[in-house]
């Protein structure tokens, strides 16, 4: 789950277009985290993409492992590979809404409304309002 930075070093080449290319070619699912421009996962020949949601960022610090976090939790519960990138990018919005990259889910009313508006078909029925 590298960013673009890291899969162009990863494979020593500056083009990110370059990089996905490879690396799609050594492991199963590439999942690459592209900042501004959301994320996106490559699985054979499939590629989905997801923009990131608009937030005002208070602090970016964890965003990235917190997306890891987000995109992992979906995908352990069978969950598509869009829905996995989709909620990597909410979680990752949220943790940027407070500072020190994990405030914002230790509130579990703000974590909570927040999934809620933002994308609320990953609400647990027993959640919602």
């Amino acid at each position: 789950m590298p960013n673009e930075n890291e899969a162009c070093r990863m494979v020593g080449v500056d083009d990110v277009e370059e990089a996905i290319e490879i690396l799609s070619k050594k492991v199963k699912t590439l999942v690459l985290k592209r900042g501004s421009k959301g994320a996106m996962v490559c699985n054979g020949d499939k590629r989905f993409t997801a923009l990131p949601l608009a937030v005002e960022v208070v602090d970016p610090v964890g965003a990235g492992d917190t997306f890891n976090a987000g995109f992992l939790h979906q995908f352990v519960r069978g969950a598509s590979l869009e829905d996995c990138l989709a909620f990597g990018n909410v979680t990752a919005a949220l943790s940027t809404t407070r500072g020190g990259g994990t405030e914002a889910f230790r509130d579990a009313n703000y974590r909570d409304a927040f999934i809620a508006k933002n994308a609320p078909r990953f609400v647990s029925p027993k959640n919602r309002n």
